[in-house]
């Protein structure tokens, strides 16, 4: 797993119930509830505390720390107990005209050697690559080196089906190209060493999966092409390129692509919640993500990088276009019928108002950046706990700065449910057309399965409504007169999905 596309500023109906069954997803790569287990890996238990480290960031970007008092006391409140579900551990930033309203950070970076996360801590971003990619493209097109209307056998002249496909269906997911992290043997194959070619090689010769253009799908594969395309054009490695065209001209120092076994200093390492404590993430070998998930950056600069393309007044110029800063925040491709207020830019999600955003989860990882352009606001959460939901905690901080309405996480107390009761809960029940859950219960203990999901636990807050500790989620399990169950009602971020109990 490298990554999913996680949508703000609003919630993405049932989608994020299952957090996103599109792009890279949790150990997986298929929509999960739940985070399935290493058999081996010891939990690792802590206590941390947040940290106070103080932000260093350039005043012709950001300016000095201001702070309300109220206003950060209710951020800081807000992400601490989120913190203290043990769902989330990492940093979150808030910043309106320029001006930092709020930044903080909780728990460790590393677990095993005690380094709390700080403000400066870098972090996996997962598909936040997805917009440096796309820019990295339109950089080259302002340079006359290639266009995006182009087809891609135009720079790949051997790939199958070169002449059907742009460069734009690669930058909108629209090119019918199947998403090699959703691949049934991904989970092994992304642990061993390969090459960009090698990759290719995985999708090139499948059938598309429609007709270039006549859909939205977001797809991994066609971020790994433009990866290729960017090689091949500029004649630089994909990491050589954006270091020396993007991040160094742009004073994004702690912003790089991570290369295979490296150590890069002040990393955090990545996490999974099991519900006791902690263990490390499933091991991905960083030469898979390419320029679809491969990079790590900290708050001070993702922030720089949305002022950079937000704030056109201190824009430095001869890096990119305004033409092309507009093209990546273009909504150039409706996201469908289940988030029908979304559109696809170039490497962003373009919500109302102009919102810009994208999320991203790589093992270990979940990440969320969004600006809203009109308002000057950007907000940033990474984490590196991959049980966190930092689309939803951006839209609540984003809640929370406006004087909205929002939810706080709870850490529930569970109680004892015998096994008679416990019973009648167990059969199939229907969520979705092509999406069920199954309950069962093992040793005393009732558990949930989504339709190819692992199983996990789940805890009693009554004798009809149980909880999870591993992610956010409820379950209110509805009876008729005589204690025949007939349905369960599911409730995440917000959302109740009523589903018939079918066998």
């Amino acid at each position: 797993m490298f990554d999913q596309y996680l949508i703000g500023p609003s919630k993405f109906a049932i989608a994020l119930l299952i957090l996103i069954s599109n792009g890279l997803s949790i150990n997986t790569a298929h929509a999960t509830i739940g985070h399935p287990q290493s058999e081996d890996a010891e939990p690792v238990l802590t206590s941390p505390r947040p940290s106070q480290a103080p932000i260093n960031m350039s005043p012709a970007t950001v300016s000095e720390l201001t702070q309300t008092p109220t206003l950060t006391a209710e951020f800081d409140a807000y992400l601490q107990a989120h913190y203290e579900t043990s769902r989330f551990m990492g940093t979150a930033i808030v910043v309106q005209d320029g001006e930092i309203v709020f930044a903080n950070s909780y728990g460790m970076a590393s677990l095993e050697h005690q380094v709390p996360n700080t403000r400066s801590t870098k972090f996996r971003i997962g598909s936040i690559t997805k917009q440096f990619t796309a820019a990295a493209i339109l950089q080259l097109q302002d340079r006359g080196l290639l266009d995006v209307q182009a087809p891609i056998a135009t720079y790949l002249p051997d790939y199958p089906n070169g002449e059907r496909i742009t460069i734009h269906h690669l930058l909108t997911h629209t090119a019918g190209i199947p998403n090699l992290t959703s691949f049934p043997d991904y989970p092994e194959w992304m642990k061993q060493p390969t090459t960009l070619e090698d990759l290719v090689a995985r999708f090139q010769d499948l059938p598309l999966e429609f007709e270039p253009g006549e859909e939205f799908r977001y797809s991994n594969s066609g971020y790994t092409l433009l990866t290729q395309i960017i090689e091949q054009v500029s004649g630089q490695s994909y990491a050589d390129y954006l270091q020396t065209q993007l991040f160094a001209p742009l004073g994004l120092n702690n912003t790089g692509y991570e290369q295979p076994l490296a150590v890069i200093d002040d990393l955090a390492n990545g996490y999974r919640f099991i519900g006791e404590g902690y263990q490390q993430a499933d091991y991905i070998n960083m030469g898979v993500p390419t320029g679809a998930g491969g990079l790590y950056s900290n708050l001070e600069d993702l922030v720089r990088w949305q002022q950079f393309l937000i704030n056109a007044d201190n824009r430095p110029s001869g890096i990119l276009s305004e033409a092309a800063i507009a093209a990546m925040q273009t909504p150039h491709i409706p996201m469908g019928e289940d988030a029908p207020e979304l559109s696809y830019g170039y490497g962003l999600i373009v919500g109302a108002q102009g919102f810009i955003s994208h999320g991203g989860g790589i093992n270990g990882f979940m990440t969320y950046l969004g600006s809203l352009p009109e308002s000057g606001i950007t907000v940033a959460v990474l984490s590196n706990v991959e049980n966190a939901n930092p689309a939803n905690m951006a839209e609540d901080l984003l809640a929370i700065l406006k004087g909205q309405p929002y939810q706080l996480p709870t850490n529930d107390e569970a109680i004892t449910i015998g096994s008679e009761v416990l019973e009648r809960y167990v059969g199939t029940y229907q969520v979705l057309p092509d999406f069920q859950v199954a309950i069962a219960v093992e040793s005393g203990q009732l558990y949930i399965q989504g339709t190819g999901q692992p199983q996990i636990p789940l805890f009693a807050a009554s004798e009809t409504e149980f909880f999870a500790r591993v992610l956010e989620f409820r379950i209110v399990f509805n009876t008729a007169a005589d204690g025949t169950v007939e349905s369960a009602t599911l409730l995440q971020n917000g959302q109740e999905l009523l589903s018939p109990k079918v066998d």
